[in-house]
This record gives C-alpha cells, sequence and structure tokens, in this order.
C-alpha cells in the first residue's frame, strides 16, 4: 500500500506552499507479470514498452533495470516546473556501473532539460542534480542528500521511496523516505515557465538515457499538487542505527 503525507497533512502541520492546491493523480505507473500498467487521468503516454517485457525484465512487481533505462513521453497534459507537481518513485539501488553518473530517473521536458536524483555509492549519500539548465540554478542550494543508504555487498538494498517535489515557485525538492535530502532553487522564472510542459520520463537513467544507474523501479506516480511519501521503515531502521552507533561511541568513553 503506498502511504503518502499529502498537501492537506503538510498545511495542517504548519508548512507553507505558494498557490496550494489539491493533490491529483496524471498517471500511476505500475509493474505486473505481464508487463506495465498504466493509469492516465491526463495525456497520453506513447512509447511505453521501451525495454520492457521482451526478456524477463519484470518480475515480483518490479522492473530490474541494470544499468539501462525505461522511458515514455506524455503527449499531451499541462503540467510545467512553474507548477504544484510531484514525481513519486519506489526503487532498490544497486551497485551502478563504472563511469555513469547514477541517474534514479530523469524528469525532463521537450529540450531535454531534466531533474534527475542520483545515488553516489562512493559517498553513501543521495544528490540532486540538474541537466540542461545552464546556470540559472542556483548552486549554493544544490541538494546534497543527507540521507545515508547502504547497498548490499551482492543484489539490491531495501525499497525507499523517492519524491522530487516543485513547489510552483522555482524551489525544487528531493525528499528519501519522507525525508528532505536536500532542494535547489531556479532563479530564472523563464527557465520554469508555463510553456516548458513536463513530457518525457526515464528511468534508470537520465532523461536522453545517460547517466545509467542499477535500480529496481516498483512504481511511479506523477502528481499534480504535492504529495511526500511517509517515513519508510528504511528511514526509521536508518535512524535507530544512527541512534545505536552514538550509543555505541558514548560506550566506549
Amino acid at each position: 500500500m503506498k502511504k503518502y503525507i499529502t498537501l492537506a497533512a503538510l498545511l495542517a502541520a504548519g508548512t507553507t506552499f505558494a498557490n496550494a492546491e489539491t493533490p491529483t493523480v496524471v498517471w500511476d505507473l505500475d509493474f505486473e507479470s505481464d508487463g506495465v500498467a498504466i493509469k492516465v487521468a491526463d495525456g497520453v503516454a506513447t512509447n511505453l514498452g521501451t525495454g520492457v517485457g521482451s526478456n524477463g525484465l519484470i518480475s515480483g512487481g518490479a522492473i530490474t533495470l541494470n544499468n539501462n533505462s525505461f522511458s515514455f513521453t506524455q503527449t499531451a497534459g499541462n503540467l510545467s516546473y512553474a507548477d504544484e507537481f510531484s514525481l513519486v518513485v519506489t526503487v532498490a539501488l544497486g551497485a551502478s556501473q563504472p563511469g555513469n553518473w547514477p541517474a534514479i530517473f530523469g524528469l525532463g521536458e521537450t529540450n531535454d532539460w531534466c531533474w534527475k536524483p542520483s545515488f553516489y555509492v562512493a559517498t553513501g549519500k543521495f544528490n540532486l542534480d540538474k541537466d540542461g539548465f545552464g546556470g540559472v540554478v542556483d548552486e549554493t542550494n544544490k541538494a546534497v542528500g543527507n540521507i545515508d543508504y547502504t547497498l548490499p555487498e551482492e543484489g539490491y538494498g531495501v525499497p525507499v521511496t523517492i519524491s522530487l517535489v516543485s513547489n510552483g515557485a522555482g524551489k525544487i525538492s528531493l525528499y528519501v523516505g519522507g525525508a528532505e535530502a536536500g532542494y535547489t532553487t531556479i532563479t530564472s522564472a523563464a527557465e520554469y515557465g508555463s510553456n516548458k510542459l513536463i513530457k518525457n520520463f526515464t528511468f534508470g537513467a537520465r532523461n536522453g538515457g545517460g547517466n545509467k544507474s542499477n535500480i529496481k523501479l516498483y512504481d511511479a506516480t506523477f502528481y499534480s499538487g504535492i504529495v511526500v511519501p511517509e517515513p519508510s521503515a528504511f528511514g526509521m531502521l536508518a535512524g535507530l542505527g544512527a541512534l545505536a552507533l552514538v550509543a555505541s561511541r558514548r560506550r566506549r568513553k
């Protein structure tokens, strides 16, 4: 069951957002034994079968993207970076191929600009990278994730829910397991104007197919409005692990 904190809950907690709107589902993507299941509420998805279903990549309700990518295009719809939106995905992470920037997914538009949440094994951190925005991003706010995630020696780590959220005022935030891992601010209004419609979605890589990573994608949902995943068991376990480490260090002193 998907558990998210909706805009109403965030407002009740005292969080404020500009031009707050009620979140609605634009499309909802799931994987079944016989392929991809997608519910589209706004617009039409095309080339949905790219790289899927032909070689046993789908099993256990997930698609395995071993340094490969899965993408589709929404040919209609009117969401842009000037709107409030959320893209929420549930993935399990594996080690990335050497030499690749390990983008978990790319959220783009027709000119290949995109945001790409990534996980770097070397640092054990999540990052929010940009591609194609040039110098219009406030680099002082670039997300360098504060959420630790340890990969196993073999296979994939436990699934974690990752959310990329825009507040419609030039700020884009990255949430991991319900906690904000960082944010970045677009400083040029022209770059998130209403004419920059979000059309392209690529999983396991950035928009365009590069910067690949190794993930199992369980589901993905694109919302009009702000939706943040509730703190996950992963996040709770990570917090308990940190507390245990602190207690252990104190005992050693």
